[in-house]
């Protein structure tokens, strides 16, 4: 028992270090808070001073809960043998196991934040992350310990369900921490890949949640938000619009910035 306290502790620990050289490093690359960018997606807005520095504070201690959730569910499965055994390492299974990795996160992420956005749990939970409007790459990990609990505790109970190395799941949620500190970054970077109708994520999707609210709740792909009717009818056209603004800067862009919920 001792073991596996001090294999908890160790790992938490890596983890926790791994994230916030990746958010610092992550966040230094992308963040910009200039109003005046020409491929600022929304123009002329900044997010204040206070709560840049709020997100990084929070964000610092969030990532604390998501290094042990992540452990826990990784002494569980490596120490005590819990859940399904990872497929036998090729490149194809850890290829296979990365994808089903990311459709099962981004089915579990899509309906918790549904239900994070229903009246009951909005206010109590999940407000805190969507006071940072505009949000900027540091706002990525700005939540609460609740909310915490329900998005990222995919991270411990990934390792008991679905069949992925430790090592796998750990890159899967080094990408995921990578794209979402970009997706907060206010400023399309997507890049072709994310040109509609593929099925991938833009900056511009997560920013038109955090503007429109009821709207684009998944984190890595469109599917489930086409799928059930609620990507923003505006997403495809607007998301070419900052992919063409990003590629030629003008000095004067012509985006909209939409309206905020309170």
């Amino acid at each position: 028992m001792l073991d596996a306290a001090f294999a908890l502790i160790g790992t938490t620990a890596a983890v926790y270090a791994l994230l916030l050289i990746t958010y610092f490093t992550t966040g230094w690359l992308f963040f910009s808070n200039d109003p005046a960018r020409a491929d600022k997606i929304q123009p002329g807005r900044a997010l204040a001073a206070e709560k840049v520095r709020r997100d990084i504070r929070q964000s610092v201690r969030s990532l604390a809960s998501i290094a042990l959730m992540f452990s826990i569910g990784h002494v569980l499965y490596a120490r005590y043998h819990i859940g399904f055994a990872a497929w036998p390492t090729s490149v194809w299974s850890v290829v296979a196991s990365f994808v089903l990795s990311m459709l099962a996160y981004d089915t579990w992420f899509y309906w918790m934040h549904r239900l994070l956005h229903s009246r009951r749990l909005y206010r109590r939970i999940h407000r805190w992350h969507h006071l940072s409007l505009p949000s900027v790459a540091w706002s990525n990990n700005s939540d609460t310990l609740l909310d915490n609990l329900f998005l990222q505790s995919y991270w411990l109970a990934a390792h008991l369900i679905v069949p992925v190395a430790p090592l796998v799941l750990l890159v899967h949620k080094l990408y995921d921490h990578v794209s979402g500190i970009i997706g907060h970054s206010g400023v399309e970077h997507g890049g072709g890949i994310c040109w509609p109708p593929s099925p991938m994520n833009s900056v511009t999707h997560h920013d038109q949640h955090h503007r429109f609210f009821n709207c684009n709740y998944a984190p890595h792909f469109t599917l489930w938000d086409r799928l059930m009717g609620t990507l923003h009818p505006s997403h495809d056209a607007e998301l070419k619009d900052n992919l063409r603004r990003r590629r030629a800067p003008v000095s004067a862009p012509t985006g909209s910035a939409g309206s905020p919920q309170p």
